[in-house]
């Protein structure tokens, strides 16, 4: 698993018969211990979560068991968790867009 800020929505007209009726979020991959990740990923959100939450995802079949246990469904990724709190160190904090002490995240629009 790994934590993630959504940061948009992605719509798709044509996909694959298994991905309809599933939402899809544009997530920020959250690294802890050095910086917020480069990458973007495209996740499954059967949760319901919002642009601007910091959530949990799972990969792979963990996150192909959390949108309703088919193996064949075309994810690698879902959001299983909303984040309502965090507790870690300052220094691990501080890279996390938004949150207390980080100006520097905040004040790049959260990037």
């Amino acid at each position: 698993m790994f934590l993630g800020k959504v940061v948009g929505t992605v719509w798709s007209t044509k996909k694959v018969d298994n991905l309809r009726n599933l939402r899809l979020l544009l997530i920020h991959p959250v690294n802890l211990k050095v910086k917020t990740n480069e990458d973007l990923v495209v996740v499954a959100d059967v949760v319901g979560a919002g642009v601007g939450e910091l959530v949990i995802c799972a990969y792979g079949h963990a996150a192909r068991m959390a949108i309703g246990n088919n193996p064949d469904i075309s994810v690698e990724a879902a959001v299983v968790g909303i984040v309502d709190e965090l507790e870690a160190s300052p220094e691990f904090l501080s890279v996390i867009p938004g949150e207390p002490g980080n100006a520097a995240a905040d004040a790049e629009g959260g990037k």
